[in-house]
């Protein structure tokens, strides 16, 4: 069966995202960086979830999205953990009670970098499942019958 094309509409989402996000730090945007820096990641692995699993849990955690599809995606230890991290990053640069002060004021470039980076592994990463399952002709979501599974959480 064929990938379902909502995992590869939420793939290009994802890529787009992380085109915001360069062109956010060629601005010098740290906030904007590291947030679509996380949603690129959030989005690469859900599409991942909906072409092996046929669904998503409803959640911004990287981990849980990690731990939901039980894969690493090929994805080193060290970059794992700092993908982890970017779930932070939906949060902080959103909110000032959160983030302790003004989210602009507090993101570091070195750490926008950092996300970037993260983000950037994390959709090759999902990018490269995904033309493996078309390869191999996978990907229909057959483990979930095909219907998309958006919980809360």
């Amino acid at each position: 069966m064929a990938i379902r094309e909502e995992a590869l509409l939420w793939l290009r989402s994802a890529k787009r995202d992380l085109e915001r996000a360069e062109r956010a730090l060629l601005e010098d945007d740290r906030v904007s960086v590291v947030f679509w820096s996380q949603q690129a990641a959030e989005k690469a692995l859900r599409a991942v979830l909906l072409a092996v699993r046929g669904g998503f849990p409803r959640t911004h955690n990287i981990r849980r999205l990690f731990e939901e599809l039980g894969s690493d995606l090929g994805i080193d230890r060290e970059t794992l953990e700092e993908a982890y991290a970017l779930t932070k990053w939906y949060h902080v640069a959103r909110y000032p009670d959160i983030a302790g002060g003004v989210p602009d004021e507090l993101i570091s470039r070195r750490e926008a970098e950092e996300a970037l980076s993260v983000a950037r592994a994390v959709v090759r990463a999902a990018e490269e499942t995904l033309e493996e399952l078309v390869e191999r002709g996978r990907g229909g979501g057959e483990e979930a019958g095909g219907a998309s599974r958006r919980e809360g959480g």
